[in-house]
């Protein structure tokens, strides 16, 4: 019989949202609650406060809640809202990555924030590409090439797995895929999460940090 389902306090975060510091105190408490040895309950906190990090990179951007939960099985750390970027902004960014020349943007947490941040302009690039049966290059693979084959279905545009299989197949070898995997094996994110999942749905994006237990 599976466990059933516990959830922390739900913290608004983003532009009207309380202090990122109230979002640690409550995943804190909540990681307390479940029990956890000393090197999980460690690495939930690591993996926490790399979470918040990044989303206090979005503050300006994003609304929406905060919250952790766990089945028993698995703890997950999961983020969900709205991000509201200039529309022309938008289209830029996703027209200097297509064309390769995205190094401003460096590290793993930086990239999957600019992703997060940007996800409609890429998901309509994704569509148009699939609807002219076009393939996608090397340089999109954060934010195309390596999205989920069934997103459509589930709701997940992207996933680190994914990600990483890109990464790690050396048909995809080249010198930006090694050092994006330099990145991502320094990446606290990388290194410590089972799994990374980015979903969307009309409007709103839905991080999830998945932690085995």
């Amino acid at each position: 019989m599976a466990a059933s389902l516990k959830e922390s306090r739900k913290i608004a975060v983003g532009r009207n949202g309380a202090p990122i510091s109230d979002a640690m105190d409550a995943a804190e408490a909540f990681v307390g609650s479940l029990a956890l040895d000393s090197k999980t309950a460690l690495r939930m906190r690591l993996l926490t406060e790399e979470v918040l990090e990044m989303l206090r990179g979005m503050l300006e951007d994003f609304s929406g809640l905060f919250w952790l939960e766990s089945d028993g099985r698995e703890c997950r750390i999961c983020i969900d809202g709205s991000a509201e970027v200039d529309i022309a902004a938008e289209r830029s960014l996703v027209a200097v990555s297509s064309d390769g020349k995205n190094a401003s943007v460096r590290g793993f947490t930086a990239k999957l924030t600019r992703f997060v941040q940007h996800h409609k302009v890429y998901l309509q690039r994704l569509n148009t590409l699939m609807s002219l049966g076009a393939g996608v290059g090397a340089e999109d693979y954060l934010y195309i090439g390596a999205t989920h084959p069934s997103f459509e279905m589930t709701n997940v545009l992207w996933s680190m797995n994914d990600y990483k299989s890109f990464l790690f197949d050396e048909a995809n070898a080249g010198e930006q895929v090694a050092a994006d995997r330099d990145e991502l094996e320094k990446s606290i994110l990388g290194n410590l999460a089972d799994d990374i999942q980015v979903g969307v749905k009309e409007d709103r994006v839905r991080i999830t940090v998945i932690r085995k237990l």
